[in-house]
């Protein structure tokens, strides 16, 4: 059986440029988005300003809103560049692997490893979002959900093989959740575990929750 395909992400919302140079529109981009993310992140959003977002990326003022329009672009920016991060890193893992537990667990190991990588961005994303405008939010919401569904998919393709148990929408939600203590929970979890540890625990932790992993006898 093959692989689930991995379905069509949602468009993003545009941000408006002054740059039509499409290549380096994208390499700017990434360049404020890493700039941003130093920025909010020691900051915090509100106490931010564009101007220091501007100096850390390189660029003056003027230059750095030749590629965004407002502060909230640039939120938007970084969430955006988050949550296709997650999704791509899943997508790459899982291509060319036809068994669901093996699809999961590669996917769950990805997913981890970019997790550890941008810990910083996805607690700023549970703690921002709320300050974008609505199509703004809208749009990282729908962005979220389609990661969420990479997930869903691989469950739904073994809950048809009796490989898992449990509903496949309400699991990936949960497995989501629980990808993302990495970052939620890193105070507690860093003094006690090590990295590696903590994400093979969760990835067998999660397998048995969905059955996949069957207990010997006591």
């Amino acid at each position: 059986m093959a692989a689930p395909r991995s379905p069509a992400a949602r468009p993003r919302r545009s941000i408006e440029t002054v740059v039509q140079d499409k290549d380096l529109v994208v390499r700017r981009h990434d360049e404020i988005f890493r700039a941003a993310s130093r920025i909010f992140i020691s900051r915090g959003y509100h106490a931010a300003t564009v101007r220091e977002i501007a100096q850390e990326a390189g660029l003056s003022l003027g230059g750095l809103y030749s590629y965004i329009r407002t502060k909230e672009d640039i939120l938007y920016l970084v969430f955006d560049k988050l949550t296709t991060s997650l999704r791509e890193a899943m997508r790459r893992a899982i291509e060319g692997i036809d068994d669901p537990v093996e699809q999961i667990r590669a996917a769950l190991r990805a997913d981890l490893k970019t997790t550890e990588q941008y810990q910083d961005e996805i607690l700023l994303m549970y703690q921002e979002t709320k300050s974008l405008g609505q199509p703004s939010r809208r749009a990282v919401l729908g962005r979220e959900a389609d990661y969420v569904k990479c997930f869903e998919d691989i469950l739904r393709a073994g809950h048809a093989r009796g490989v898992f148990r449990g509903d496949p929408q309400l699991s990936a939600d949960v497995i989501a959740y629980l990808c993302s203590i990495l970052a939620l929970r890193r105070w507690n979890l860093r003094h006690r575990f090590s990295s590696d540890g903590v994400q093979e625990g969760l990835i067998e932790f999660i397998l048995r929750g969905l059955g996949a992993v069957r207990e010997g006898p006591r």
